[in-house]
């Protein structure tokens, strides 16, 4: 009996605390359509404009490697770690995970003349 209490209480702490280390940040995901030397803007999945602080303190990932602000560029996909900044209604990035560039549109295949 006394096992089954410890195990239950380790399930429970360890998941506690899973779900706590996600912390407060809002996941933005979306496609990259303008960066600025401070802000990004996004086209988020529902199709909605999300503009982005980038404060000095962002961290830049791709393939789990830092990289730079200069690494992203319009069309990448991107999923952005972020706090709401109360005094600026916008939100502020924290991480900013960047992926590979938007499915290009494939040219229509041109038919061949039958003879």
């Amino acid at each position: 009996m006394l096992k089954q209490v410890v195990i239950c209480s380790l399930s429970i702490i360890l998941f506690a605390g899973l779900a706590l280390a996600h912390g407060d940040a809002t996941h933005l995901m979306g496609t990259v359509s303008a960066v600025s030397a401070d802000t990004v803007t996004i086209k988020d999945n529902a199709g909605k404009t999300v503009i982005v602080m980038l404060p000095k303190a962002t961290k830049f990932l791709q393939n789990k490697k830092a990289m730079t602000k200069d690494d992203l560029k319009v069309g990448s996909r991107v999923v952005i770690d972020a706090t709401m900044d109360e005094k600026m209604k916008m939100y502020s990035a924290e991480e900013v995970t960047i992926g590979a560039a938007g499915a290009a549109a494939k040219p229509a295949a041109k038919a061949e003349p039958k003879k």
